[in-house]
């Protein structure tokens, strides 16, 4: 009888050292991934062509200097864009688990008109009121990236928005050198992102804003409070762009939307 115990005891903790083992996999990745973010050198946030462009409420606009055309790659960039979670008061219910979108749009429209997001409370208001607006025009709750040129020019008619196929790093940093910003749409889960509540989003936007001069992309991630500034490495980022297409989105063409002035 102790010998039926003892072997039933062993098999039970073997089936838990077994089943603890990709848990400890999933932490020491997630820990890796941390640091490795966290050690990524950034370059200053800039304003478009003046570092000295003085900062303003959230309901006074100001005409932003676009950066001039240039041919030459920068060696990297940091665009000073606001950043907001998608759920600027921490409130991750259904509307604004599903909001990436609109604070995407929200944090582009709000740096080429150069004003700041406010409070928290105002950026939630702002991002609540595009949700409605992304329904009024008859948009699902996942955006295309062709939605999201829509609603950026109904909200902005000023501002040019194109969609770029098939991007590589250096088309990326090109744009970017411009002083355009991007927004990308995303198979979530692919970013392995650690601040993602497990496993992440099956989609998701996020804005690139710079990057780096070994490697990283510098984005506005907004399905995390820490997501500003976050540094994806290119490889990663460019892998996971993908579209809505219906649901589909690991089978999602490669395109981004490209803002600018």
């Amino acid at each position: 009888m102790k010998r039926v115990v003892f072997l039933v005891v062993s098999v039970l903790m073997a089936v838990l050292v077994v089943s603890a083992i990709p848990r400890g996999l999933k932490y020491l990745e997630r820990q890796r991934i941390i640091a490795e973010q966290q050690s990524v050198v950034l370059p200053p946030p800039e304003a478009p062509s003046s570092s000295s462009r003085p900062v303003v409420s959230s309901s006074v606009a100001t005409s932003v200097p676009v950066a001039p055309p240039t041919s030459s790659v920068r060696t990297a960039v940091n665009w000073d864009v606001p950043f907001t979670s998608q759920a600027p008061l921490a409130n991750w219910d259904e509307v604004h688990q599903e909001a990436c979108e609109e604070a995407s749009v929200l944090m582009v429209i709000r740096y080429f008109q150069g004003k700041s997001l406010g409070t928290p409370e105002q950026a939630n208001v702002d991002i609540e009121a595009l949700v409605e607006r992304n329904t009024e025009l008859g948009f699902p709750v996942d955006d295309t990236a062709a939605e999201i040129i829509t609603l950026l020019h109904d909200q902005d008619p000023s501002l040019s928005a194109k969609l770029l196929k098939n991007p590589t790093a250096d088309d990326l940093k090109k744009v970017l050198s411009e002083g355009k910003l991007v927004i990308v749409p995303a198979t979530g889960q692919q970013l392995g992102n650690p601040y993602f509540t497990a496993p992440g989003p099956r989609y998701h936007m996020l804005v690139l804003r710079g990057y780096t001069a070994n490697g990283y992309v510098i984005t506005n991630d907004p399905g995390t409070k820490r997501g500003k500034e976050y540094a994806y490495s290119w490889d990663v980022l460019i892998g996971a762009i993908h579209d809505w297409n219906g649901g589909d989105v690991e089978n999602g063409a490669k395109v981004v939307v490209v803002v600018g002035k």
